[in-house]
């Protein structure tokens, strides 16, 4: 039986080109322009995976999503969302209520039929291959012409491609979504392109990232210091954007050749706890929010972030209590650097501290 393919957007042009497309590679589709029109669908058929525009004309694709992670019967459908890049904070927190994949406007069409197949042969358990194999670059630079630029080129070898226009927003998308490469500008106003790869390089997970440094400096010096922060690539901007397209191309080859020689790390009990399960919500007990709280980022993210922490500490995030706090704490102060300088960072971590020192002095 073909794999059944629910999308909705209010697009027409949309519709027809995925409807094509996905027919095409072996998809029977369903193709809706409303969020009242999913859920009817949603109620009367079974899909292998929906694709969903962010923005529709009588609600939004989160909501929906929202709404089928909340189901039952529907938590375990594959979910792509799909939208403009404009909104780092879509992305966000699509990814953290339970998308399996977000793909941006103007999207590759040939990414995108490659990606729903991987995500219907994994719900089916016909995996043949990594879904990690589809290529997704994050690109960070706070000139909008030179990223629309770059983006364009780079789609031309078919990647998706996540746009970033500062450090933080392409920090607050690194702890919510997997890439394959980050192309990084070394000059940006909040956090430079150097501070932003050291944060990056201490995500678990990203040490071995590719990234490729862009600058417009002749100081030798600056590539020494984005070499030593971890860059794989230094390239000066005045250079063709086709030097850049081929950097990456090598980078991604050998990557791909290190992994088919090194065999995949199995699955500790960590990563399969339930509060590293990506799909559906973390239930919270009374010191998650107030710890979140205390983090001083945006609700959803933090979130997101405390619940990693957790995972990587072996705590259930769904029951954090003081002993499992004090437990995370070191993972949740290395996340925190990701996201503030040293000072800030160390504040926070001390009034997350705070929460667990009544248990450290009782009462006589």
């Amino acid at each position: 039986m073909k794999p059944h393919v629910l999308v909705v957007d209010d697009s027409l042009t949309v519709r027809m080109d995925l409807r094509g497309a996905l027919s095409a590679a072996g998809f029977t589709v369903t193709a809706c322009e409303s969020k009242r029109e999913a859920e009817k669908a949603l109620r009367e058929r079974t899909f292998s995976l929906a694709v969903l525009d962010v923005i529709l004309p009588d609600g939004s694709g989160i909501e929906l999503l929202g709404a089928i992670r909340a189901s039952a019967e529907l938590a375990r459908l594959p979910v792509i969302l799909l939208s403009t890049e404009a909104e780092v904070r879509d992305r966000v927190k699509g990814l953290t209520t339970g998308a399996d994949e977000y793909v941006g406007k103007p999207y590759d069409i040939t990414y995108l039929v490659r990606r729903a197949r991987a995500l219907c042969a994994r719900t089916s358990g016909e995996e043949t291959g990594p879904v990690a194999a589809a290529r997704r670059i994050l690109a960070v630079d706070d000139s909008p012409t030179f990223l629309t630029e770059l983006a364009c080129k780079l789609r031309e070898d078919g990647h998706d491609v996540v746009l970033a226009r500062s450090g933080v927003e392409a920090l607050e998308l690194l702890a919510v979504q997997s890439v394959d490469c980050v192309v990084l500008d070394l000059v940006m106003p909040d956090v430079d392109g150097i501070e932003t790869l050291r944060r990056l390089r201490r995500m678990p997970g990203r040490e071995s990232t590719p990234t490729v440094m862009l600058t417009a400096s002749e100081d030798p010096t600056v590539a020494r210091r984005a070499t030593d922060a971890g860059a794989s690539e230094f390239v000066h901007k005045s250079v063709d954007l086709d030097a850049v397209r081929a950097k990456i191309r090598n980078l991604l080859r050998n990557r791909r050749a290190a992994q088919t020689t090194t065999p995949p790390a199995r699955a500790s009990s960590v990563e399969r706890s339930p509060a590293s399960r990506p799909n559906g919500p973390v239930s919270e007990g009374p010191l998650f929010p107030r710890v979140v709280a205390a983090m001083g980022l945006a609700p959803m993210l933090a979130r997101s972030v405390l619940t990693k922490a957790c995972a990587r500490a072996g705590v259930d995030a769904g029951v954090l209590g003081v002993e499992g706090l004090k437990r995370a704490l070191p993972a949740l102060r290395d996340s925190l650097h990701m996201f503030y300088p040293a000072e800030e960072a160390q504040r926070r971590a001390q009034m997350i501290a705070v929460l667990v020192a009544p248990s450290d002095h009782p009462a006589a």
